[in-house]
Order: C-alpha cells, then sequence, then structure tokens
C-alpha cells in the first residue's frame, strides 16, 4: 500500500508542485527493536533551497515542508545510519537498526574541509554549545579553567591570560571563525573579554600549527566557532544570568530569514559586575574591579549561485574602574582609574567547491583594539570628578590588524592523494604614548601548503612546510610532518613533529610604560623565537554491542623547546623588560578516559605530569607540576533535565624572574577547583534554566614565592574572587 502511495506523491509533486506547496511531512524515528520513538535523532533533508538539519522530539517525531520528494539522511548514537525519501502529504515512520555507530563531532580548524574529529590526523579538543550553556560559562576564562595542559593568571588591570603546555600565552593563537585576535596586553589576550554568548563550540589544537597559521601558534590555536543560521525561519531568544559576587548579565539573539538565500543574525548583549573584594566592605580599593561590557555582533550570510558569501562585523566596549583609597587618612580626595577598551572587528569570507574534488575558500579580515587609561580626580565629600592635569598617568594604546588568508583544496574522497596551498598576508601596527615613536608596524606574508597521503585506508601522513617573510625578522622555513594510524574501530595512534616562528611583537620590541606603578621598557634587540614540537597519543575505544555503553582511554605525551623564548622578566630593580631565554623546554604526559552510558551519564578522569626547564648561560632551572581533572555529565532526556560536576587540581605554577644575569624560578601555590551546575528544560523547551556553583573551594588568593607581577612588589597572587552561586534563565522564542 505505501508504493503505490508513494508514486501517487511522487507524481502529484511533479504535476502540480503548486497543490503540493508547504506540505508538511510527519517522520517518526523508533527503535527496530522495541519499537520506542528515538529522541533527538538527527534527520539531514536535502530540500530545494539546500540541506537542512532537523531534531525529533520526545515522540521522535519531526515535521519537515516541501512540495516535492527530499532525500533525507537519519542518524543517531548507537544505531545505523539510514538513507530514505520523503513525499509531500506522505507521514513517515523510519526504522533504525542498533549497531557499533555513533555521532561525530566535526572539526574546521587547521582542515581541508571539515572534518570528523576521529578522523582528523591531528587530534582537536572540541567544547561544545551544550557544554558551554551547563557549565554556566560566562567567557572563555570560566570554560578553559577544567581543561588539561592550560593553566590561567589574572591581573586586576591586564585580566586573564593563559598558557598551554607549559608555554605562556603569546605562544597561544587565539581566532575567531579562523580570524586571530589582536590587542594583547602583556603577552596575553584577555580571555575575559572573549564572551561565548555567539560561540557554537571551541576547538583546541595542542601543538604547533605555525604552518596553517603562522606567528604566536607555537603551543597551539583555541578557534571559537561563531553560530551560523541553519533553517531558513525566524529565531530568537533572550537570556538574563545572575552571580552572587554582584554579576548582572543580559543578552540576545534574533535570526532574520531574508528575501532568496539570504540570512542575517543579531546579537548583543552587556555583562556587568559590581566588583568584589575579600576585605570589609566600604573600601574603595577593591581586588576586582568594577567592570562593563557592551558588545554586538551582525552576520549576513548568502548564497550566489555556487559561491557561499559571509560577512561579519564584531564590535566590543569594556570599561574598568580601578577605584583608589583616600591618598592619607585625613584626605578627602583619590585617584581613579578608568581602562576603556574597544575592539572592531570585521571579516569577510567567501567560498566554493568544484566538483565536489577541490575546494577554495579566501578571507579577508581588518580588526582594530583601542586601550585607553584615564586618571580622574575624585571628590570623596562633594562626590565630584575631574580629569588629573598631569598628563603622565594617561595613556592610549591602539593597534590594528589587516589579513587576507585564502587556501586551495584537493577533496577526492576516494584518492589516496589531496593537498592544500594557501596564502596569508597580515599587516600589523601599533602605537600610543607608550610604543617607541609613537607608532611602529610589521608586515608577515606567507606561503603555505602540505599533502596528504593516505597509502593504506587505515593511514595518513600527511607533511607541510610554510615559507614566509617578516618586515622585522628573518624567517626561516617552518616544517611540519603528522601521521595518523587507525587500524580498526577500536585503536587509533597519532603524532605529530612541527617546527615554529614567532617575531617579537611591537610591544615586546619598543614599549615604554613607566609610571608610579609600571616600569616596563621594551627591548629591540630581541631575537626571534623557533620551536620544535612533538607529540604522540594513543586512543583506545570500545563500546557495548548495542552502543550503550562506551570507553574511551587515550595516553599521550608532548615535547617542546624552545630557543630565544621571550619573557617579560624583572631584570633590575622595579624595572621590568623582555628578554631572551637561551634555551626553554616543556615536556609532559598525560592519561584520559571517558565511560559513557548513553543517553544518560558520562563520567572524565585524567591527569597530566609537566615538566619545565629553563637555561641563561651557566644557570638552570626546573619545575614540575602535577593536574588532575575529574567529571561528571548527566542528561535525563524524557525530564529534560541534566547536572554537571567539573574538578580540578592545578599543581604549583612557574614564575620566572631574572634578577641580575642569572635565572631565579619561584611558583605560585597549587590550588583545588569545583564547579556544579544544573539545567532544566521547561514549556516545549523553550526556556532553560541552569543554577550552579563556582569555585566551591573558595580559592581566592595564591601564595607566591616570587614577585606577584609588574603591577605589584610581592605578596600573594589573586587567582579568584571567591565561593559564588548563579543562575541562568534562556528564553527561546
Amino acid at each position: 500500500m505505501r508504493k503505490p502511495l508513494a508514486l501517487l506523491g511522487l507524481a502529484l509533486s511533479i504535476l502540480h508542485p503548486s497543490w503540493l506547496l508547504g506540505q508538511l511531512v510527519e517522520v517518526q524515528v523508533v527503535d527496530a527493536d522495541k519499537g520506542q520513538a528515538i529522541e533527538y535523532a538527527h534527520v539531514i533533508a536535502d530540500l530545494p533551497e539546500g540541506r537542512e538539519l532537523f531534531v525529533t522530539n520526545l515522540q521522535g517525531k519531526v515535521s519537515i515542508s516541501s512540495a516535492a520528494a527530499v532525500p533525507v539522511l537519519i542518524t543517531f548514537v548507537g544505531y545505523e545510519t539510514r538513507q530514505d525519501t520523503l513525499y509531500p502529504g506522505i507521514p513517515k515512520r523510519i526504522v533504525l537498526q542498533r549497531g557499533d555507530f555513533e555521532l561525530s563531532d566535526v572539526v574546521v580548524t587547521a582542515q581541508y574541509l571539515p572534518t570528523k574529529a576521529e578522523e582528523s590526523v591531528m587530534a582537536v579538543r572540541i567544547i561544545d554549545q551544550e557544554t558551554i550553556e551547563n557549565k554556566g560559562a560566562v567567557n572563555l576564562s570560566q570554560l578553559l579553567n577544567d581543561q588539561l595542559n592550560i593553566r590561567l593568571q589574572t591581573d586586576g588591570v591586564l585580566g586573564t591570560g593563559m598558557s598551554m603546555q607549559g608555554l605562556s600565552g603569546q605562544n597561544v593563537k587565539i581566532l575567531i571563525d579562523g580570524v586571530p585576535m589582536i590587542g594583547r596586553l602583556d603577552g596575553n589576550i584577555d580571555l575575559n573579554q572573549i564572551n561565548l554568548q555567539d560561540i557554537e563550540r571551541v576547538e583546541i589544537v595542542e601543538g604547533p600549527v605555525s604552518v596553517n597559521y603562522g606567528s604566536n601558534a607555537l603551543a597551539g590555536a583555541i578557534n571559537l566557532i561563531t553560530r551560523k543560521p541553519k533553517k531558513k525561519e525566524w529565531a530568537a531568544s533572550v537570556r538574563a544570568f545572575y552571580e552572587s559576587v554582584g554579576v548582572y548579565n543580559v543578552d540576545g539573539q534574533l535570526q532574520v530569514p531574508l528575501k532568496g538565500q539570504q540570512h542575517l543574525i543579531l546579537s548583543g548583549g552587556r555583562n556587568f559586575f559590581d566588583g568584589w573584594s575579600p576585605e570589609e566592605h566600604g573600601q574603595r580599593d577593591l581586588q576586582w574591579n568594577q567592570k562593563e561590557q557592551l558588545f554586538g555582533r551582525a552576520a549576513y550570510q548568502r548564497k550566489l549561485g555556487v559561491w557561499n558569501l559571509h560577512y561579519e562585523l564584531r564590535a566590543f566596549e569594556e570599561l574598568i574602574k580601578d577605584k583608589g583609597d583616600r591618598r592619607s587618612a585625613y584626605s578627602n580626595y583619590a585617584f581613579d582609574n578608568w581602562f576603556t577598551t574597544y575592539r572592531l572587528d570585521n571579516q569577510l569570507r567567501v567560498d566554493r567547491d568544484f566538483n565536489k574534488t577541490h575546494r577554495l575558500e579566501v578571507m579577508a579580515a581588518y580588526n582594530w583594539f583601542r586601550r585607553d587609561n584615564v586618571q580622574y580626580n575624585r571628590d570623596l565629600v562633594n562626590v565630584i570628578q575631574e580629569i588629573n592635569p598631569d598628563p603622565t598617568p594617561h595613556d592610549t594604546t591602539f593597534s590594528s590588524l589587516f589579513i587576507s588568508r585564502g587556501t586551495w583544496s584537493s577533496t577526492k574522497e576516494k584518492s589516496p592523494w589531496n593537498y592544500q596551498l594557501g596564502y596569508e598576508l597580515s599587516y600589523e601596527t601599533g602605537g600610543g604614548k607608550r610604543i617607541a615613536n609613537g607608532y611602529q608596524a610589521i608586515g608577515d606574508y606567507a606561503l603555505f601548503g602540505s599533502l596528504q597521503w593516505k597509502p593504506l585506508e587505515s593511514v595518513t601522513v600527511q607533511p607541510g612546510i610554510r615559507l614566509s617573510y617578516n618586515s622585522a625578522y628573518t624567517a626561516q622555513p617552518v616544517p611540519s610532518m603528522h601521521f595518523s594510524w587507525t587500524p580498526n574501530k577500536t585503536w587509533q595512534f597519532r603524532s605529530s613533529y612541527a617546527r615554529g616562528f614567532r617575531a617579537p611583537t611591537i610591544k615586546e620590541l619598543h614599549i615604554e610604560f613607566i609610571d608610579a606603578n609600571h616600569n616596563i621598557v621594551g627591548n629591540p634587540n630581541l631575537q626571534a623565537e623557533y620551536a620544535h614540537h612533538a607529540d604522540a597519543s594513543l586512543e583506545w575505544k570500545t563500546q557495548s554491542r548495542r552502543g550503550v555503553h562506551i570507553v574511551r582511554i587515550k595516553p599521550g605525551v608532548f615535547f617542546n623547546q624552545l630557543d630565544n623564548m621571550i619573557e617579560l622578566a624583572q631584570v633590575e630593580g622595579s624595572r621590568f623588560s623582555y628578554v631572551n631565554i637561551s634555551e626553554a623546554t616543556t615536556a609532559g604526559a598525560q592519561l584520559e578516559a571517558t565511560y559513557s552510558i548513553h543517553p544518560d551519564f558520562q563520567f572524565m578522569a585524567g591527569a597530566s605530569y609537566l615538566f619545565q626547564a629553563y637555561q641563561l648561560e651557566q644557570e638552570r632551572a626546573t619545575f614540575e607540576s602535577p593536574e588532575i581533572r575529574l567529571g561528571f555529565e548527566y542528561w535525563r532526556p524524557s525530564k529534560r533535565f541534566g547536572f554537571s560536576m567539573n574538578y580540578k587540581y592545578s599543581g604549583r605554577t612557574p614564575q620566572l624572574t631574572l634578577p641580575g644575569n642569572s635565572v631565579e624560578l619561584a611558583s605560585i601555590s597549587d590550588f583545588h577547583w569545583l564547579d556544579i551546575s544544573a539545567t532544566q528544560q521547561l514549556w516545549k523547551d523553550r526556556l532553560t534554566l541552569t543554577v550552579g556553583g563556582r569555585n566551591l573551594f573558595d580559592v581566592q588568593n595564591l601564595a607566591s614565592t616570587g614577585v606577584a607581577g609588574v603591577h605589584s612588589g610581592g605578596g600573594p597572587v589573586p587567582m579568584a574572587w571567591g565561593r559564588s552561586i548563579f543562575t541562568s534563565l534562556k528564553w527561546t522564542l
């Protein structure tokens, strides 16, 4: 009976398409053994206007509108993938057989084209949107604080920086949709300024990706992938967030379908933090300064024949109010410093496929950054403030980056040979009162390429090389070699070797920042950094016959050797400067394990051990530090309820100082960190309520055996603002 109906539906769609315009097809996906509905199955439909993804509801159903026959692909973890065809007006019941199959994350960082994570020749760690929302993470700092081999450092004015595999933040490339961020302070991008409101997932590649992304990528890259429109329909959401230490956030997003194959996404929000200090109330000089952030994004996407076009504009403004105490016990005046940061990022991207065998991608971006420091003389009695007439404490720093990047990739599925050729043009400027001569610029122009060879279906070999010209330094060729072997569904082995190159930045060369609280000078005699990196990992995976129980165990090792490593160090008295260390080595081992009981439970455990060594002339210092991570996630689809817990133990963190000509390695004490959260979806998934606790071990200040940073003369190092609870309510229209 079904076959005649299907033929009738097909005939009507061909002869009289206007009769069936907009008709819905109800699809239900069920388990072959028990006949139970399968929730959250993926139904990928090849509609006339393009491919769209649909997700089944609690009854395993989804409705798809079309005036013609529609090929569909149905997938769900633990089940075999099935292909079928839908016809207008005819309901469809699709039965899935259980098997050794699971949904795979797709990665794009340093790939020829979007690739399944397990098929990538490089290991890529993925933090998806569900994890971001369940953790209640507002910014990148809160998202990364429980990741192995990543350490965070905080500063009351400069924000939160990071290190990866023992290498400092200036060696980690942070990108948004493949475009590098600018505005590094003390070598780091402030992770608190990277909001996650419109981020779909975060991809982390450990180890040099200098062939693909050039300078600042010796330790690895963190690529934030923004949300893209997936359906031609209106969509909107609004979220409010509160944290007990005085955080009040609100943001929203609107997706607008335009005429033809065009989409527009508008988003924006405001984050406000009222400041916090462990001292008694009434003190003006807070350890964590008051902060306000305003941000917005406009993304336009259009399909022009075989070309895909994407333009994006992002704007950001942050105001930090650093309030000072009374100048003396009997004074009615105080100095307040206001730090205002502006970011404006533009990106234009076009791409197209050529006969499913080649792909062209071209990107051009212009990013602009500015940071103002204005000091006010505050009258505490009459509540009046005036700009300090002394110009010394005032400062404006600015930088800009123009970058264009293009790749031509071979993407033949059945061929043992594929390749990628590309170019990258980068021109960065920087200036301000605290930059020598007020303005400096550096250009970097490169050609790169790689070859992907599969001598066997289970083996992938990918050599690559980057040739570049740097306007300030002679850049050596940067080669890489990646290897992957997957003999079966249980085992996978990966190994990589890569060289890295990083030219000193404008600030490292030319900064002159000297006032009552700072004494930082650049070093025009710095040499460029060069690195050797090697890593290897083995992954073992097994799952039960029905795909319900999945176990993964992944041991790995890594090694980094940096020549001429650049560090900000104390060189004489209170003066800090950037110096080259003749040799720096980091090495480590890690073990990660996950156990999943689909779809409800996932247990995670991991441990790593880091070794670091630094040498200058005849002096050598070594340091060792462990990490432990434990995690648990629970999701009950029928109740729309989830719970997560993330714990991390971070061993001592090294601090490098160079008094005179010798290396001294101090340290910051170890600490324990614990976050928990629970999520409940309500009102047909339109409301999402998340509550949780952050920093439940109440970590605040960490003991230090050395100086605490360029803004103080020693003592405890601030790590966090103490224990807090938070709640988030998201309304999706």
